[in-house]
């Protein structure tokens, strides 16, 4: 498989460990709950009942070979990582970081579109000041009056906009690297599973096995 593909592998392997610990986490998964209904001891001639909460599952999957699947998942997802380490090694440039990069530069690009679309601008905020004065009668009096709220950029905007060009092309050229290697770098690595299964299927699947 491609790089691509194992790093989609990688994604299912982790969502299936997910998966499974999640199910774990859940007490009603785990342990038999039964319900005793004492009617008796509140009704002279009412008979007990007894309610098997099990029923209200899910899926009801062997609780112990769950574990031992968790556990194999967990052998496989090494076996992936280290064979997609080995990929990378054969590498011209840093994939991981490139990807970083790229991400951080996507994150600076979104923050200087906000930057250059703001624009100086004033406000006239109708009654929004207030102040006290001294009336002729030497008693406090409150007043209100307008103010005007001007707003002035500290950036020159077309530098901002210029910058956001060079980014892009930046990450743009950083991108078509990154799929290319993606598509054509090999991983040595054949898949337990079909990852494009459902992972409950999959699960049950392991279970049978």
């Amino acid at each position: 498989m491609n790089l691509k593909e194992a790093f989609q592998a990688q994604n299912k392997i982790n969502n299936l460990l997910e998966y499974i610990t999640d199910y774990l986490d859940n007490e009603s998964n785990i342990m038999t709950i039964t319900e005793k209904h004492l009617k008796s001891k509140a009704v002279s001639g009412q008979q007990d009942e007894t309610i098997d909460c099990d029923d209200q599952k899910e899926e009801d999957f062997d609780i112990n070979k769950l574990v031992v699947i968790y556990q194999q998942l967990m052998k496989e997802k090494e076996k992936l990582s280290d064979s997609i380490a080995k990929a990378k090694e054969k590498m011209d440039f840093n994939l991981d970081s490139a990807v970083d990069l790229n991400k951080s530069r996507h994150s600076f690009i979104a923050t200087l579109k906000y930057m250059a679309g703001k624009k100086s601008s004033h406000k006239l905020q109708k009654g929004q000041g207030h102040g006290y004065i001294i009336n002729n009668e030497g008693t406090p009096t409150s007043y209100s009056y307008d103010v005007d709220k001007i707003m002035t950029i500290n950036y020159d905007r077309n530098k901002i906009k210029d910058i956001i060009t060079k980014l892009n092309q930046e990450s743009n050229q950083i991108s078509q690297k990154i799929d290319k290697v993606l598509i054509e770098t090999e991983v040595d690595y054949i898949p337990s599973f079909d990852i494009n299964t459902e992972r409950k299927l999959i699960i049950e699947e392991l279970l049978e096995k």
